[in-house]
């Protein structure tokens, strides 16, 4: 593939990552079959807005009770009240709202059967990777007819897709582009106080476009998102009940079901921003919500109530790694809460990496230090064997449990890997030398955890992971070049073996989604244009290399792709 037909594919306009949105969304997001044509066109949120006025009324709409009894009034607060301040009143069928299609012509035509076999395949592949349901708790509210069926419709249509499962009516596309399109439009409509429910098809949406369609609008999209939850409260769950009457009396079970979509949004706020090369909008030193419970400890047997002592991530003056012991003593949540730590870890080392373009590196040298021993110290603080990337059968390990601790491996991998990478930027000599071997290290621990993997559980985590295969294969192909690994035969057998597992298991998530198939483009992109480049390479271009590394939806990042050649030939 040459620049041109990449430019053509990802980026289709200059210098904008927004065509490559649009380039993206022309590959075929089909599981199971090649592309047989082209994808219907999305209607671009300002046509949107340029076609439909909204005044801001309050139609009927979808909403998900808070419990069998109660429901939290989604009309917005004139009174200046907090976003969360509406008024819990006791259900009222009667006055429930209808479910409404604004295009009758792409409502769905799903069985009863169809329905339930859907949402139990959304529950055995997609849950884990967000988390945003208790699964029990959902089921047994779906079979009493107490869920919004605007949210199961979003659940069901989604999980079809995935999945390659027919349908009859309206093509499945067609569908989804109604879905993001609408949905876009209700969250202007629902104000200060949407449902759980309302918050939850949101929170689908905005996942699915951010890796189906990647670009400025899916990234704009889970923006927005983030600052609703903040408009509602939820990074302050833990208050909301002090200040609140109507939080108050949400019971504790309730209050874990916004725990979960938090903490999800916490995530993709992190993927999203890492892979933009720009400021998360979640501040972790200003969260006052716990980390996740068990359902066990949180409802008794009785139906009464366990006050168990919730779990805090820490903040930036605290030790990351000081949070483990307690997380370990609720094994039902351990894994869900070890994965939300790790990805932190991967949030404060880029953190560290902005510190250093806005600072001379001398003013840095502190942070990165102390990055460095926070990771150090979080890696020692894991249960013993945490690290090792084979199953452990005799102790039990599951396979869904193995590669959710695949997951945490491979998060933690990158963090040292970029802590690396920021360090060759202003070492010098011997230090430069260590950090360099470190970046090929890490690059190798990340292929010997893809080397354990099951290509099935590629549908069941969160597929933001292929950002971190990006940053191995590019370092793998600069690690080609140097003095070291061109002189030693074998090394160089070894890191072509390690790009081998990466791409291959990179294919497997491609088969499902559009992220993955871009960042397919942007390393071939890159091998091509570098493979222009003769001979060794010296300290200064490697530095040069990783000062010109960003993103893959930065807005420069196709520039970088197709500059690579001359970046090094300018710092011979």
């Amino acid at each position: 593939m040459n620049m041109e037909n990449y430019e053509a594919s990802v980026r289709g306009s200059e210098d904008t990552i927004q065509s490559s949105e649009r380039s993206t969304r022309r590959l075929d997001t089909r599981s199971n079959s090649p592309a047989t044509g082209p994808m219907p066109s999305r209607v671009c949120d300002g046509c949107i807005r340029r076609k439909v006025k909204c005044r801001r009324r309050y139609y009927a709409s979808p909403r998900m009770q808070v419990d069998d009894d109660a429901y939290l009034d989604d009309s917005m607060s004139t009174s200046g009240d907090s976003p969360a301040s509406s008024t819990l009143r006791p259900r009222d069928a009667s006055k429930e709202p209808n479910i409404t299609q604004s295009a009758n012509s792409l409502e769905c035509e799903i069985s009863p059967w169809q329905e339930e076999y859907l949402l139990d395949k959304y529950f055995d592949l997609f849950n884990d990777a967000n988390p945003i349901f208790s699964r029990e708790n959902f089921l047994h509210r779906y079979r009493k007819a107490l869920c919004c069926q605007d949210l199961i419709s979003t659940m069901t249509i989604i999980t079809a897709k995935l999945i390659g499962f027919a349908l009859e009516g309206p093509d499945l596309d067609a569908r989804i582009d109604h879905l993001l399109s609408a949905n876009h439009l209700e969250l202007d409509i629902i104000g200060d106080s949407p449902t759980l429910d309302q918050m939850r098809k949101a929170y689908i949406l905005a996942f699915y476009e951010f890796h189906q369609f990647p670009g400025d609008q899916s990234w704009m999209r889970m923006g927005r998102l983030t600052r609703i939850a903040y408009r509602v409260g939820i990074d302050k769950l833990e208050r909301l009940p002090t200040f609140y009457s109507d939080w108050a009396a949400i019971s504790k079970a309730e209050m874990q079901e916004w725990r979960l979509l938090w903490w999800c949004i916490y995530k993709v706020d992190s993927y999203t921003n890492l892979a933009a090369g720009t400021p998360y909008l979640i501040n972790k030193d200003f969260i006052n919500t716990a980390l996740l419970t068990s359902q066990s400890s949180t409802i008794l047997s009785n139906g009464g109530s366990n006050d168990c002592k919730e779990v805090y991530l820490p903040t930036s003056s605290e030790d990351l790694w000081e949070v483990i012991p307690a997380l370990t003593s609720n094994p039902d949540t351990f894994l869900a809460n070890i994965h939300i730590v790790t990805v932190t870890a991967m949030r404060d080392v880029a953190l560290v990496g902005r510190i250093y373009f806005l600072r001379a590196h001398a003013d840095t040298v502190e942070a990165f230090s102390e990055a460095g021993r926070q990771l150090s110290a979080l890696r020692l603080a894991l249960p013993f064997g945490w690290l090792n990337t084979d199953r452990n059968a005799l102790a039990g390990e599951s396979q869904p449990n193995h590669h959710a601790r695949l997951v945490t491996i491979f998060h933690l991998s990158f963090a040292q890997l970029f802590m690396e990478v920021l360090n060759c930027r202003g070492e010098e000599g011997e230090g430069w030398t260590r950090s360099w071997q470190r970046i090929l290290e890490n690059c190798q621990n990340v292929a010997r955890a893809a080397a354990r993997w099951d290509s099935s559980f590629c549908v069941r985590v969160d597929p933001a992971i292929s950002l971190v295969f990006l940053t191995a294969l590019i370092f793998l192909e600069v690690h080609k070049k140097t003095s070291v690994s061109s002189a030693t035969v074998n090394l160089e057998s070894i890191i072509k073996q390690d790009q081998a597992i990466i791409r291959l298991l990179l294919d497997q998530f491609a088969k499902i989604w559009t992220l993955p198939r871009l960042i397919i483009l942007s390393f071939e992109s890159f091998r091509e244009s570098f493979s222009g480049v003769s001979g060794s390479l010296s300290q200064r271009q490697i530095k040069a290399i990783l000062m010109g590394y960003k993103g893959p939806l930065h807005p420069r990042w196709v520039q970088f792709l197709a500059s690579v050649r001359t970046i090094v030939n300018d710092a011979g």
